[in-house]
């Protein structure tokens, strides 16, 4: 679904390159594919993709526990690579991603940056804390209460069959984490990693875990620092019948409030507002620009293949928040 929605229709429209070759093995999903791109683009072999010297980069979407391993032949093939978050399940196959890129372009799939209420919360942030005028930083807390998508995605074709390929894949879980927690942490890494990923958009370096706490696979807290300024991390499986995420930061004399829109909401983006107890203002909306995320993304990721122009959520990158979530679930288990 999200290759379907997220991804490729931004592509097959950004006349800067070509969508040469789709890989679905299943024969529903071939089919309608085939309807709308045309039978020559459509394989059932990924391999034939890793193959042509003409194409330059791949865009991967595949099952969580094949992803690392997928990522790695098609690095391993010299081509760029943007691939689907989580980009890894533990430090060590993160890591050794990170490594194969061998100075090809490797970018996860952290769409939420490229939002424009979150990119306008990151410019306000970096001004206050720059300019001093709401005072010092007192506590920044960052909350996923969200366990659906609270609205129907886009159209899309859905898949009539099981997956006839069997992909390699690589454990799910760090081989120090007890077992009875495996399925605890294999949610939070999909659900949670785009909100650690933005708080490492917010505070790129100098965070540490301070602890961490979790009730099955349902809720996991945690409190982070970032030079002695607590950092609040909470994440919940909510069906409350709206989507609830985003981020505050609370100032001597003043806080920046940001709500994250749902993922499948294409016609909203991230709202900002602002205190200032200095000017008198509260609630104040901040404007931003316009633009789905996941189209903004790929955008930006042809930009980087086009013009050598960096996004900020390379392999590099995501292997940072790697160690956040390593560092999380081992404060929980103690």
């Amino acid at each position: 679904m999200i290759a379907q929605v997220g991804h490729l229709p931004f592509y097959l429209g950004d006349e800067r390159c070509e969508v040469v070759l789709v890989a679905e093995e299943r024969p529903s999903l071939n089919a309608v594919l085939a309807q709308q791109l045309g039978p020559d683009r459509m394989v059932t072999d990924r391999h034939e993709v890793l193959r042509r010297s003409d194409i330059d980069a791949v865009v991967l979407c595949a099952p969580r526990a094949a992803t690392g391993p997928l990522t790695l032949e098609t690095l391993e093939a010299r081509k760029h690579v943007m691939v689907e978050k989580p980009m890894a399940h533990t430090i060590d196959q993160a890591r050794r991603l990170v490594e194969a890129a061998k100075g090809q372009i490797y970018v996860v799939g952290f769409m939420k940056r490229y939002d424009p209420g979150v990119q306008a919360a990151k410019i306000l942030y970096d001004d206050v804390g720059s300019s001093g005028r709401l005072g010092k930083l007192l506590l920044a807390r960052f909350y996923n209460y969200s366990k659906s998508y609270a609205m129907p995605p886009p159209r899309h074709q859905r898949p009539q069959e099981s997956r006839i390929a069997r992909y390699p894949v690589w454990t799910t879980v760090p081989d120090w984490l007890a077992p009875q927690w495996k399925t605890s942490y294999e949610w939070f890494l999909n659900s949670a990693c785009h909100d650690v990923n933005l708080i490492t958009y917010f505070f790129p370096k100098d965070v540490f875990v301070k602890s961490a706490h979790f009730c099955a696979d349902s809720s996991v807290t945690a409190v982070l620092s970032w030079c002695d300024v607590p950092i609040t991390l909470e994440v919940a499986r909510t069906e409350a019948g709206q989507w609830l995420e985003g981020a505050e930061f609370l100032f001597e004399r003043g806080r920046i409030a940001l709500t994250v829109p749902s993922p499948m909401a294409v016609d909203r983006i991230g709202q900002v507002v602002i205190d200032d107890l200095s000017a008198g203002i509260n609630d104040q909306p901040i404007v931003a620009k316009t633009g789905w995320s996941f189209a903004r993304q790929a955008s930006a990721f042809v930009d980087w293949l086009t013009t050598g122009r960096p996004m900020t959520t390379s392999g590099k990158n995501a292997l940072a928040d790697m160690w956040l979530i390593d560092s999380i679930w081992r404060h929980a288990q103690e």
